[in-house]
Parts: structure tokens; sequence; C-alpha cells
């Protein structure tokens, strides 16, 4: 399943991705298959899950940064939703 995103009334992206489950050295292990790095473990499926809430917004905000970080002219920004199919 790819990555899916829908806009919320209040401005906001809801975007939908896979979560993959799997056992690494008697711990569960869960990453984001649409967002690389995205990446935890825990005792049980549930730890892992909680998680990777934190793991997903530490990729993201990195990817930000990174991007910030290229010097270049900003001619302009908007938000954008997108769907894939």
């Amino acid at each position: 399943m790819l990555a899916r995103a829908m806009m919320w009334p209040e401005g906001l992206m809801e975007i939908k991705m896979t979560i993959i489950y799997e056992k690494a050295d008697g711990l569960i292990q869960a990453s984001v298959a649409e967002l690389p790095g995205a990446i935890s473990l825990g005792a049980d499926v549930e730890e892992a899950r909680r998680n990777l809430d934190e793991a997903i917004e530490m990729v993201l905000e990195g990817n930000r940064l990174l991007a910030e970080d290229v010097a270049r002219e900003k001619i302009s920004s908007e938000e954008i939703a997108f769907r894939a199919a």
C-alpha cells in the first residue's frame, strides 16, 4: 500500500502509511514502509507502535532541516495534499 493523504477542514493533512512489524532479537521492530529511517523497537507490538510516533517525527524534522540547509533563493512555498494509487 502506498502513502495516502487527505486534507481536513482545519487545513491539517492526514497521511496514511503502512507499518511493518517484524521480530528482531527478541523484540518487535516497527518500521514505516514509505518513510525510510522511521524505525522503532518494543517488547510487544503496542510498545513498538507507540515508540514509532517519535521516530516518524524525528525523520520528518530531520528532512525539513536538511532541506533548509541547502543554500538557494526561495521563490515561494505552498502546502499540498496528494493522493497515490
